[in-house]
């Protein structure tokens, strides 16, 4: 007896979802990850102990907040180099603020760093959105212009763990579920990412400006607008970042975070995001940044030189532009096919029904 064609719809819907599940960009990576993990064990197998792993997922957390507001940034065709001294400044100024004032509630200083965040990422709204300059050009200004500006603030101070408050310092031991605080947070941060991105009006229209910015401009969309809110969002979730460093590590400088900005384009290219906007997922750069703070833990176990992680960086880039070049070249081949098909079978219909 053959299938019902309900069943049949069932049977196809479902062999659609697994196939997207199986052949999505993130599944590429997770394979990627885990190997990458296993040949760390393989080697040093003090890789897989608690102490060791929780290390791995407080660093992943703080380039994963960061890489959500830069795949934003991508998503929407645009790139924020700029988010490391945002980064350095929020840091220095909370917790030189902390120094000063050490009874003020832990929440407002969290205030102080997004709102540090919010204000220089809306200098960069102003620059690309208002002005029209290119992005790369804009935030490499502001890259330097905001550094400098902190390093002139800070005048060589540092400050360190003992003149902090015990129960700033602390928000990096607190756990739930044995789960570090941190980790928590970067993970409701990506879900809230995940689900703004793809099922909300603003997220649609991130990837409509993206993938087409002149056919989003002929369907009203306002890419100044949304341009410059993806900076300010970037700015904001980089302010953050800012404090929860100087939470975790309790030294703070101006020169911290000097390659927070290779890091989070990192992730979010290792994550499957296009380069040229348009496509991709929160979750893939999530994914893409626990890879790096894996990288980046198995050199250190290993003894590997520093300098080499610079050219695997570099190297990793390069594979996954290409690779990632070369899924949707046959993506796109597949499409053309499938609309060949499709065409030559409506002409098919439409000359047996003329001949009938």
């Amino acid at each position: 007896m053959s299938a019902s064609p309900s069943g049949r719809s069932i049977q196809r819907r479902e062999r659609s979802f697994i196939e997207r599940i199986l052949f999505a960009r993130e599944m590429y990576l997770v394979l990627v990850l885990l190997v990458l993990s296993a040949g760390i064990t393989i080697v040093e197998p003090r890789f897989l102990t608690v102490y060791n792993l929780q290390q791995v997922a407080l660093s992943a957390s703080l380039v994963s907040i960061v890489a959500i507001g830069q795949a934003l940034v991508i998503i929407c065709r645009q790139i924020d180099i700029s988010v490391g001294p945002i980064v350095a400044a929020s840091a220095f100024i909370s917790a030189d603020y902390l120094v000063g004032n050490p009874t003020t509630p832990i929440l407002f200083i969290f205030l102080i760093g997004c709102g540090v965040g919010a204000f220089l990422g809306a200098i960069n709204a102003v620059i690309v959105a208002g002005f029209g300059i290119p992005a790369i050009v804009a935030t490499l200004g502001t890259f330097a212009i905001f550094r400098g500006a902190i390093i002139i603030l800070a005048e060589g101070r540092q400050i360190s763990a003992t003149s902090l408050p015990p129960n700033f310092v602390g928000i990096a031991e607190l756990t739930v579920a044995g789960v570090p605080a941190l980790v928590w947070a970067a993970l409701l941060m990506a879900a809230f990412g995940g689900w703004m991105a793809r099922y909300t009006r603003f997220g649609r229209n991130l990837y409509a400006i993206g993938s087409n910015p002149e056919g989003a401009r002929l369907a009203g969309i306002s890419e100044q607008r949304h341009i410059a809110a993806v900076f300010v969002i970037s700015g904001v979730l980089a302010g953050l970042v800012g404090v929860l460093w100087g939470a975790r590590f309790g030294t703070v400088h101006a020169a911290i975070a000097p390659n927070m900005h290779i890091d989070s384009i990192l992730a979010v290219v290792l994550g499957g995001i296009s380069i040229f906007g348009g496509s991709g997922t929160i979750a893939g750069a999530v994914i893409g940044a626990l890879t790096i703070a894996v990288l980046q833990n198995g050199v250190l176990l290993l003894g590997v030189n520093q300098f080499w992680i610079q050219a695997i960086v570099g190297a990793a880039i390069l594979a996954t532009v290409v690779f990632y070049g070369h899924m949707s070249q046959r993506a796109e081949t597949r499409r053309r096919t499938e609309r060949r098909d499709a065409r030559a079978r409506q002409r098919h219909v439409q000359n047996s029904r003329a001949s009938s």
